[in-house]
This record gives C-alpha cells, structure tokens and sequence, in this order.
C-alpha cells in the first residue's frame, strides 16, 4: 500500500510540474495516455555539506602589486668610511599578512669597495617581523665614493585565510657614497 502511496505522490508532482512549466495539456474528450506505476523510492538520509572552504575569486588572481608593497629605503646621506643604513621592508596589503613561520631571508651582493658585516639576514636579524611587516636595516661600509649597485634575494610569504603564497623577490638599489670630507 506504502509503494502506491508514493508513486502516486510521484505521478501527482511530475503532473504539477510539467504543468508548471508549460508542458502541453491534453484536451478535452481524449484520455491521457496511461502512465506506468513509479518504481518505490527508498529514502536516503541528506548528505551533510561539507566544510570546505572554497573561494570564488572573478578576474586574474592577484597580481604583486594586489598582495604586498616592497620598499627600499636607501640613506640620504653616505659618506667613505662611515656604517650606513638601508631599509628592505614588505607590507602585506589587506586581505594578506606576513606568515611568520615562513623562514624569511634577505641575502645581499655588495659592490666592490663596499663591506657588508651581514650579507645573509635571516628571520632573527629582522628589524621587525609580524603579520603587517617584515622589515631588515643593512648596515653598509663603503671604502671609496661613487654609486654603488647591489643586487639580492628578499623571500617571504604573504597569506590570507584561503591561501599562502611564498615569493622571492630580486632587488636591486643604489646607494651614493660621497667622498670623505
């Protein structure tokens, strides 16, 4: 009895629905065509939703310039035979942060006639490392005037609740050194 029951709830809501939609209606004086009885259902319990969390991002993924702010800060004055200071700091850009337990690094190359007392710096010889920057001061020590050209390796990573992205970012900057007065 359970079975007719429910193929004929079937039959009734297939009828409400192709109804619904538009289908075609059978006109008067001639009798539908018969209908074979649904097979039963058997009644499955709902699937729980997963917990995944998906983000649907429109467009190109972020680019750089939309995660983080790389900043090179040489000194203003630099002069033969005198420490000097250059600030590399990365800020990450909202929604991102610093991911702190990502092994942080700034590796430097000095011209020649310039020293360096640490050309590797690492997460403990930042000036300030926490989600909203990492931050290293090079000292600098040049022995003669002139533009001095460095180049190095900044690695980082920027996250944000969906994903992590770690980066190596090649620098390049200039510090003028003036003659020794």
């Amino acid at each position: 009895m359970r079975q007719t029951t429910v193929a004929t709830s079937t039959v009734f809501a297939l009828s409400a629905l192709l109804a619904a939609c538009g289908a075609e209606k059978t006109t008067k004086g001639t009798p539908a065509p018969a209908e074979a009885p649904a097979p039963a259902v058997k009644a499955e319990a709902p699937k729980q939703a997963e917990t995944k969390k998906v983000k649907v991002v429109d467009g190109a993924p972020p680019s750089e310039a939309d995660r983080y702010e790389l900043s090179i800060e040489p000194p203003a004055k630099a002069t033969v035979g005198e420490k000097t200071t250059v600030k590399v700091a990365v800020s990450p850009k909202a929604p991102w942060h610093v991911n702190l337990d990502y092994p942080t690094s700034l590796e430097l190359s000095p011209p020649s006639g310039v020293t360096l007392p640490k050309a590797k710096l690492k997460k403990a010889d930042a000036a300030r490392l926490d989600e909203n920057a990492a931050e290293f001061h090079v000292e600098v020590l040049a022995q003669d005037p002139g533009t001095k050209a460095f180049t190095g390796t900044f690695k980082f990573a920027v996250c944000q609740d969906e994903a992590c992205s770690p980066v190596t970012e090649t620098i390049t900057f200039n510090v003028d050194v003036a003659p020794k007065s």
